[in-house]
């Protein structure tokens, strides 16, 4: 029985002395895991590891944990080479569903099941299609078809360089009535510098085109994002441009992360900022977040559909 904090420190690394007599499941794997579970209680250990597996397929037995809502992933890996994420590591290339299979089981989801909320999820929601000579766009305006009245769909993330091509296709979707206008787009960093040795494959420039133009187009779009602070090469003017990048646009939700190194990642082997130093600047960044208003004031006295699909527990 290992505790929470030891998977948190350990790698997944097959060879290592403590996995000896586990089983493992890789994630092309998955639709095998009843198998493996049963093999293990049998006093076996089974090990189904290998990356050149096609994808587990779209139509997994699931339990949902709310069942008005249906959360449906488009894809599995991605396209990019991030220097601090171990996704790539676990979740290979990307390897987009098929359009049809998506928008069969979106239909199937609120048409038989009777949800009233279906969320898109991936690492990355806007690098759908690419391998399979499609484009986000498409995907979205064939699941908004399916979409009865009264029910929702929630866009989740994507990265900035893989929607800076379909912005008025994209604007377009999250304008329509039944779709929430809402995005995640994280940034991790306001310094060019920084994004280069992250490999992000976009600049500041980019991010901000971005949110100029959907807050433009959009109108009371949510639009969240994340920034990791202490980045190895982050310099105190880098750092300060992630905060004026948060005091120009408020976001109204911000996921800060002060820098972990990730084992067998390239940022790993960057030499760290002092934790001080790098403990304050995650909180000069929070500080910052709590000090501004997610609303302004004009907005008070709005009046809005809300779609319940959970009742609070406790008082």
């Amino acid at each position: 029985m290992f505790t929470r904090e030891v998977w948190r420190d350990r790698t997944a690394a097959p060879d290592e002395p403590w996995l000896k007599n586990v089983s493992i499941v890789g994630v092309k794997q998955i639709d095998r895991i009843v198998e493996v579970v049963e093999e293990t209680l049998k006093g076996n250990t089974v090990r189904l590891l290998s990356r050149k597996r096609p994808d587990a397929g779209l139509s997994l037995p699931k339990m949902r944990k709310n069942e008005l809502v249906e959360v449906l992933a488009i894809n599995t890996g991605c396209l990019n080479h991030c220097t601090y994420c171990k996704t790539k590591m676990a979740r290979g290339d990307l390897k987009s569903y098929p359009l049809e299979e998506l928008v069969e089981q979106a239909r199937t989801a609120f048409e038989r099941d009777g949800v009233k909320e279906l969320w898109l999820t991936s690492e990355d929601l806007g690098a759908w299609g690419r391998d399979i000579g499609m484009v986000l766009p498409d995907l979205l305006n064939e699941l908004v078809k399916v979409i009865p009245d009264g029910c929702m769909m929630r866009l989740g993330m994507t990265n900035p360089p893989y929607i800076l091509d379909y912005l008025e296709e994209i604007a377009a979707v999250l304008n329509h009535p039944r779709v929430y206008s809402f995005l995640h787009i994280p940034v991790q960093s306001g310094s060019d510098a920084v994004l280069r040795d992250m490999k992000r494959e976009y600049s500041s420039d980019h991010f901000k085109m971005i949110m100029d133009f959907m807050l433009k187009k959009v109108p009371n779009i949510y639009i969240a994002t994340d920034m990791i602070c202490a980045f190895p090469t982050e310099t105190e003017e880098d750092f300060e441009e992630s905060m004026q990048l948060v005091r120009d646009y408020q976001f109204p939700s911000l996921f800060i992360n002060q820098f972990y190194p990730r084992s067998g990642t390239p940022a790993a082997r960057m030499k760290k900022i002092d934790t001080v130093e790098a403990r304050r600047r995650t909180a000069a960044m929070s500080a910052l977040f709590r000090e501004y208003s997610r609303y302004t004031p004009e907005r008070i006295g709005e009046e809005h559909n809300v779609l319940v699909c959970e009742m609070a527990t406790g008082e």
